[in-house]
């Protein structure tokens, strides 16, 4: 059995070449330059839960730039009306970042852990994303249950996937539509999206596992999302584009030729 985290199953199961390329070969990308990464906003976003703080949440997305455009900073007066409603609407957590760590076999990390009055716990992952029905598929809160019962002996009372909103109106080229996109985002509200656990989401995560670990071939698996992997030019290539790698992986690819 080999240890392994949600995301490298969701990975896998996204497509194969991909987990090939991050977690066998190890290639890293370049990071983002992008003012709008999901990544980034995301990460502010968890950033200013946890610390309570909006100013948490702009320092940690303004340490992924070496300078601020027009761009980053209307991103991040959109980050001020989300962590705002992050802050006001998402009831404060004992725990951030609980870790679930189980040796040979899994690890990983609850968002929000909150113990209710009955000593039971409720179990909450802030997604910064409107994609509700695709994250009620997930088998990630499910994992959180079983392996926070099974490793502490308390009781899951409620789960929760936590969407934090983000506009749906996309910014224009000349930058106009700006006052329009923050009204949007102003009238949006945190929504909780409540899971019921499944023990069957948790056999499937765990056969998922055991076909990953047995996989002898990593095909790649085109689909419509495939434009924004960070290995895109490279795979759409076949491994002639190496524009996006790291220095690191260069070195490390010419060394295996």
């Amino acid at each position: 059995m080999s240890r392994v985290s949600y995301s490298k199953i969701s990975t896998w199961n996204e497509c194969p070449f991909k987990y090939r390329l991050q977690y066998i070969e190890k290639l890293e990308v370049k990071d983002s330059t992008d003012p709008a990464s999901p990544l980034y906003i995301g990460t502010a976003v968890h950033t200013g839960i946890e610390k309570h703080s909006i100013e948490a949440a702009i320092e940690s997305y303004k340490s992924n730039f070496t300078e601020l455009t027009e761009e980053h900073e209307f991103e991040i007066e959109k980050l001020k009306i989300m962590t705002q409603k992050a802050i006001e609407q998402i009831p404060e957590c004992e725990t951030y970042e609980y870790k679930l760590d189980v040796q040979d076999e899994y690890v990983g990390y609850i968002d929000g852990l909150k113990k209710n009055e009955d000593d039971t716990y409720t179990i909450m992952d802030f997604k910064a994303s409107n994609n509700v029905s695709g994250y009620k598929k997930s088998q990630q809160v499910h994992i959180y249950t079983y392996y926070f019962e099974r490793l502490t002996g308390n009781k899951v009372r409620d789960s929760y996937y936590v969407f934090i909103p983000k506009p749906t109106i996309k910014l224009n080229e000349s930058l106009s539509n700006k006052k329009e996109i923050l009204e949007e985002l102003s009238n949006m509200n945190v929504h909780f999206e409540k899971v019921e656990y499944d023990p069957n989401q948790v056999n499937y995560f765990f056969a998922r596992k055991t076909l990953m670990e047995k996989a002898k071939d990593f095909p790649k698996r085109p689909n419509r999302f495939c434009r924004w992997c960070p290995y895109y030019l490279f795979c759409t290539s076949n491994g002639v584009d190496r524009s996006e790698l790291k220095e690191s992986s260069l070195h490390k690819l010419e060394n295996n030729l």
